[in-house]
């Protein structure tokens, strides 16, 4: 059973199925939709978002250098339910792709997490072990 702080809903992203989500799995897919939405996209929360996706065709070194601080401040200003504690970037130039390792600890249960945001086209996080 999941805790009521860390939230119940639709799971996301959708893959033409309509099922629910809830506890640790959906702060997880909540953060992912943070990090895919652009300032500007959702209707009556204009600076919801992390912009990072508007960045795309930017150079390599900017991006893992801007992303630091998009990540950290999306995190701070629209997920209370974790507390951040580094984002680390990586180049990878031979596929043109920057790798965001996003630390962070679950509050309400206290666990720690480790996800990897890939920032190129059709980009999921995934939890490397």
């Amino acid at each position: 059973m999941s805790k009521p702080h860390l939230g119940k809903g639709l799971q996301f992203p959708i893959n033409g199925k309509f099922e629910s989500s809830e506890g640790v799995d959906k702060v997880l897919e909540d953060l992912q939709a943070l990090l895919l939405t652009n300032f500007g996209e959702r209707v009556m929360r204009y600076n919801y978002g992390c912009n990072l996706p508007s960045r795309i065709w930017e150079n390599l070194d900017e991006v893992a250098e801007v992303g630091i601080s998009d990540i950290s401040e999306a995190i701070a200003n629209f997920e209370p339910r974790i507390s951040l504690i580094e984002v680390i970037p990586t180049i990878d130039r031979t596929i043109g792709a920057v790798y965001f390792n996003i630390r962070f600890i679950i509050l309400d249960t206290n666990t720690e997490v480790n996800l990897v945001f890939p920032f190129k086209p059709s980009s999921q996080l995934s939890i490397r072990s």
